[in-house]
């Protein structure tokens, strides 16, 4: 197996906080009670592409505020046009990560990284990716307001960019080993994770550390560093909190999960995984808990040295969940994104959905699990029959958005009690954001909630803003 490495010309970003040649965007028109106005009489779509990333044009909508538990449209975002913004390799609607970040929300897709301030719409700041690459991951977190993505022309995914998200700019950029992509395969991307100021990247049969501030590469190993003479290959490497966790399989059915340190590569912890707990990679690595692999039905919740807590499949006590990846692509086989959320003590999941009536959509609750038993806590009662999507957990339970349905169900905003189960509802949202929120990272804010679809489906804006 041989590895190339390619350099690329630094692009010519645009200054930071200013807009591309494409111009500032007008001012907002002035609303007209509840129509929708658009912003630039009437332009929706890519405006102009400046150095190489597509800047779209948001769109303001809504009216008054009914105060109170209602959420209003502020603006939208439709996706780019693949006719007009150049790409061949990559879907030109996909999204590979978003993220709020001081006052605007970051979306990195195909062509690059940009950033909408959350209040009008318009453009704070884009990191173009080079002429004659595309976006392929990124690491799902930032650290102190910095990201990693990674990028390459159209046989690999072969170099990752740092950026800054406060300030709008990319920081650093390096090369890594992969192997070429031939024939019609699908390009493939690294495992691309963050952890204690380190990137950890899983590349083919190499695991690599970087640190985030400055690229530097810090660590490499592979399985036969790692589990000498026992013709092992790497499946999966996941970071985060303070450890990243290595998955292996190695000959006869066998395997072994490895805890090592971001910043040094050195295994912390080893454990040897039997035949009937083989597994592809881990759900989680803060709390542990490892999925099954390809002949196994198990999910195994380990403490932080990886050693067993409890075990439990699907159905957990008779409920049907899903870990399906929500960042499905037609052309790159990447990092797999699981919805999930998950404190020490309890791992929730949604719910398998299923098909509502004659209705044409389907719904689903969120299971509980208990980490220390395996058993199922509750499932959520008291949704409306629509998807769920898993927002985040804090002090306050398990913050989720319910899809709803532009025909006919408006999507809400609720809260599910951690300990009972029982959902309360935060906000409604208009009809017409109804299913925009379906496999979309959902995000929140002091009463703002953003919708970034991972891919053009179901939904007809890249970005809806409410609040």
């Amino acid at each position: 197996m041989t590895y190339q490495h390619q350099q690329y010309p630094p692009p010519a970003y645009p200054p930071v906080g200013r807009p591309g040649p494409g111009g500032a965007p007008p001012a907002a028109p002035k609303r007209r009670g509840r129509v929708a106005l658009l912003v630039a009489g009437g332009l929706v779509a890519v405006l102009a592409v400046a150095a190489g990333t597509a800047y779209g044009v948001s769109r303001l909508v809504g009216g008054g505020d009914d105060g109170g538990r209602k959420l209003r449209a502020a603006w939208v975002l439709d996706f780019p046009e693949l006719q007009r913004n150049g790409l061949k390799t990559y879907d030109g609607q996909d999204m590979f990560g978003a993220w709020l970040a001081s006052d605007a929300v970051v979306r990195a897709q195909p062509d690059g990284i940009i950033a909408y301030r959350l209040g009008d719409g318009g453009q704070a700041w884009g990191v173009p990716a080079p002429q004659g690459a595309s976006l392929c991951a990124a690491a799902q977190t930032l650290a102190d307001g910095r990201g990693v993505v990674a990028l390459g022309p159209a046989d690999s995914c072969d170099t990752l960019v740092g950026f800054d998200a406060a300030a709008g700019t990319q920081t650093w950029r390096v090369t890594f080993p992969v192997e070429r992509r031939t024939g019609r395969s699908e390009t493939v991307a690294p495992d691309l994770s963050v952890a204690a100021g380190q990137v950890v990247v899983r590349s083919g049969g190499n695991v690599l550390g970087y640190s985030l501030a400055d690229g530097k590469r810090l660590w490499q190993t592979d399985a036969d560093r790692l589990l000498p003479g026992r013709d092992c290959r790497l499946t999966d490497a996941q970071a985060a909190g303070d450890q990243a966790v290595v998955t292996t399989l190695c000959d006869g059915d066998r395997g072994a999960l490895l805890g090592l340190d971001p910043a040094t590569g050195k295994p912390r912890w080893k454990q040897d995984l039997p035949a009937a707990q083989q597994s592809d990679g881990v759900l989680s690595v803060d709390p542990l808990v490892s999925r099954p692999g390809l002949n196994t039905e198990t999910f195994v919740a380990r403490d932080a040295t990886g050693k067993e807590r409890a075990a439990f499949g699907n159905p957990v006590d008779g409920t049907r969940f899903s870990d399906l990846p929500v960042n499905r692509s037609n052309t790159v086989s990447g990092p797999a994104v699981r919805p999930y959320l998950a404190d020490a003590d309890t791992l929730y999941l949604p719910t398998e959905p299923s098909p509502v009536g004659d209705k044409m959509r389907q719904a689903n609750q969120v299971v509980a699990i208990d980490l220390a038993t395996g058993k199922r806590r509750w499932v959520s009662a008291g949704h409306t029959d629509s998807e769920v999507e898993l927002v985040r957990l804090d002090g306050q339970g398990v913050l989720a958005w319910e899809v709803g349905d532009r025909r006919d169900l408006a999507p809400r905003l609720v809260r599910i009690d951690p300990a009972t189960g029982k959902v309360g509802v935060v906000a409604e949202a208009p009809l017409s954001a109804g299913t925009e929120g379906s496999d979309a990272k959902v995000l929140e804010r002091d009463g703002t909630v953003v919708l970034v679809p991972w891919k053009q489906v179901t939904a007809d804006a890249a970005i809806t803003v409410l609040r």
